[in-house]
């Protein structure tokens, strides 16, 4: 209980200096979540990578992303003579193979980047020679 100056008892009373310091409930129910949406937003408008992917992916058309042990994307359709470059998002190695040796990156490491030059037409079934499971088909055009 406070008392005055004056010996009184103050029963409910609540000092200016108090009443000011207190944040009326309602303002922080209309500022949370403003300043939350703001954040999405910021945060979706400075990340240059699509949502899915990481920031050392790439989306070009001649581009392999290994990512959860699973090539994409399927089918990988390129013209003869190109680069396809091969970008592991996984945290271990990977090759992408031809099953008949027309390419093979080798080891590519997590995190790592492979390159292989297609320079036949057809259409090639290819997989990781570490994990067999992993296939995919690369439709090579003129």
């Amino acid at each position: 209980m406070q008392t005055g100056g004056d010996g009184t008892a103050n029963i409910g009373a609540v000092s200016t200096a108090a009443a000011l310091r207190r944040t009326p409930t309602w303002l922080f129910v209309v500022i949370v979540p403003a300043v939350a949406v703001i954040a999405v937003v910021v945060t979706n408008f400075v990340s240059d990578s699509p949502q899915g992917t990481t920031a050392g992916s790439a989306t070009a058309p001649d581009t392999v992303v290994i990512k959860n042990f699973s090539f994409s994307p399927k089918p990988l359709t390129v013209t003869t003579g190109s680069t396809i470059t091969v970008i592991n998002d996984d945290s271990t190695a990977h090759t992408f193979t031809a099953n008949n040796g027309a390419f093979n990156t080798g080891d590519v490491g997590g995190g790592q980047r492979g390159r292989v030059t297609v320079d036949r037409v057809g259409t090639f079934a290819y997989h990781c020679e570490i994990h067999p499971f992993m296939t995919g088909t690369a439709r090579v055009s003129p």
